[in-house]
């Protein structure tokens, strides 16, 4: 080159050993090269060679394991018992390590399915030997320190034992993996769009739901009330926005309805709704000329909107509160001089039937709905009081004398007869003469309670089938005019109305008389008609005065 200086020629020495190790560590060599494109094409080949190798390399460990046979056991293995120092918040359960990793990368999936994280988990330690309710989550007696993600996984395990994993979160995941997500369902939502109709659903299903598991939402009626103290609450008066303007004679709970109907000599009849605070009139009706004396809404559930109500006439009133017809009935048929009032009667448990006491020791028998004339049954003396079975299979009379009758209401037997009425049995109460009213209650009528007129109640128990009084209430002094039962058959209701204040509860099937409800204090005045509201849950008493007191029974 023109300008430049020529440089002089250098002998370059020959690479020492030293420089050609650090170049082959560097760069490689031709050899080591092509050795190990040998080994990369027979990675996958083992030939016979190779196994004798490999046999060889293992006689070869085989003998230098040879020179360890005269150690111990004990000098070749050792325990680390150190357990977990804190501060990387690792746990030994006793698990080789393949184990651990393996739970680890689970949690970790399980961690990425949480819907939400604490970062301060990781820096929490939490020591397991602090109470005795963690020391539960111990896995070892080495464990006493854990993370705080380990501790939450602990405490979920804990919990799914207890509590298991529900089966419709296992059925939801399946149908899941099938296929049945959520683009389906808008695939489902877009087809019921469109001319395409949606398969028909149960839309009673909710219905279906409730009504199955009423027994579980009920429990109140389940319990057995307490037999010495009865915890009773004082409620708004029933009919205090629309008092009677006499005596009540006569009071009935709706079936299925919270509505109380009271009637007396003011010749009308009056409907309430019951809440226990207002307690508005909802309906009344005037009978011209007809005092009442008894009425009853009809249990039939076709014809639960039927009235039925009763005075000194050779006739009854019918009143359909859907239309608001009144009728008359009065179809004797040839029976008219066993039946000259149609003051007193009874309704049948499912409505089937009517009873009425006539005169000359006949109780007749009227259709529940029509009303018409079906049977009637004779005893000896002068009846005073029957009662309907709970199956509508027999009924029971009872004359002043205390000659006890039982009939069957649809006979077909072939034993004894006496005026069209099939006897089941026959006997006399214990107390004698002055019956003046009887009574059925409890579970398929276990319980029968017959007044008296000096005051004494005699209780019976049918299921024993013991002709005599298991229990004799002699709280009262005077004429018993009011006897009930509540639906489940814990309490009797007695009354006397020739008494201020005579009334008492009467505990079953103990017997006993509550003594610290009424009190000396309580407005009842002349008691003259008692009814329960159909859940157990209300007692309804009406005086002479026109008032009917309301009360709630705490224990429903």
């Amino acid at each position: 080159m023109a300008g430049s200086k020529a440089l002089p020629n250098v002998k370059v020495p020959p690479k020492d050993e030293e420089e050609l190790l650090l170049e082959k560590l560097v760069f490689g060599d031709s050899e080591g090269f092509e050795s190990n494109l040998k080994k990369i094409d027979n990675l996958y080949d083992f030939s016979d060679d190779e196994d004798n190798d490999n046999a060889s390399s293992l006689s070869d460990s085989d003998d230098e394991g040879s020179d360890l046979d005269g150690v111990q056991d004990e000098d070749l293995f050792f325990i680390d018992d150190n357990g977990d120092n804190g501060e990387d918040a690792m746990e030994i359960d006793g698990h080789d390590q393949s184990n651990d990793s393996d739970s680890d990368e689970d949690d970790n999936e399980d961690e990425d399915e949480d819907a939400w994280i604490d970062s301060d988990d990781e820096k929490v330690t939490i020591s397991l030997l602090s109470s005795d309710r963690i020391r539960k989550l111990r896995k070892t007696e080495a464990d006493s320190i854990i993370s705080g993600n380990t501790y939450s996984k602990r405490i979920r395990s804990q919990f799914e034992k207890i509590y298991p994993r529900p089966e419709w979160i296992t059925k939801l995941e399946e149908r899941l993996e099938a296929g049945e997500n959520d683009e389906d369902d808008n695939e489902d939502l877009e087809e019921a769009d469109g001319d395409s109709a949606p398969e028909p659903t149960d839309s009673n299903a909710i219905l279906n739901l409730l009504s199955t598991s009423a027994s579980f939402i009920i429990t109140k009626q389940l319990k057995l009330i307490a037999p010495n103290r009865i915890s009773i609450t004082r409620l708004q008066n029933a009919n205090h926005v629309k008092p009677s303007k006499g005596a009540i004679q006569t009071l009935s709970f709706h079936h299925s309805h919270p509505l109380l109907m009271t009637g007396g000599f003011d010749r009308t009849l009056r409907i309430y709704h019951i809440d226990g605070k207002t307690n508005n009139l909802v309906t009344s009706l005037h009978l011209r000329n007809s005092p009442i004396t008894s009425s009853s809404f009809s249990p039939l559930s076709a014809n639960s909107n039927l009235i039925f109500a009763g005075g000194r006439r050779r006739y009854m009133n019918k009143w359909d509160l859907n239309s608001g017809e009144v009728e008359k009935i009065s179809r004797m048929y040839g029976h008219e001089q066993t039946q000259k009032s149609f003051e007193y009667f009874k309704i049948s448990p499912k409505g089937n039937y009517i009873g009425l006491t006539g005169n000359s020791g006949w109780c007749n028998i009227l259709n529940g709905v029509t009303g018409q004339w079906i049977r009637g049954f004779k005893i000896e003396g002068t009846i005073i009081d029957f009662e309907f079975g709970f199956d509508e299979s027999f009924i029971i009379i009872v004359n002043t004398a205390g000659e006890v009758w039982e009939f069957e209401l649809n006979s077909k037997s072939k034993t004894k007869k006496v005026d069209n009425g099939v006897i089941i049995n026959k006997w006399q109460d214990d107390a004698g003469v002055g019956i003046t009213k009887i009574k059925l209650g409890g579970p398929k009528n276990r319980w029968l309670a017959i007044g008296t007129s000096n005051g004494i109640v005699n209780i019976y128990d049918r299921n024993s089938n013991n002709l005599k009084p298991f229990k004799c209430v002699e709280n009262l002094v005077t004429s018993i005019s009011s006897l009930a039962f509540s639906p489940d058959g814990q309490i009797l209701a007695i009354a006397s109305r020739a008494k201020k204040d005579a009334f008492r509860l009467v505990h079953l099937p103990s017997g006993t008389v509550y003594s610290n409800w009424p009190t000396s204090g309580t407005p009842l005045g002349r008691v003259t008609a008692v009814s329960f509201s159909p859940n157990n849950e209300m007692l309804a008493i009406g005086n002479e005065g026109g008032k009917v007191t309301l009360w709630r029974l705490n224990h429903y």
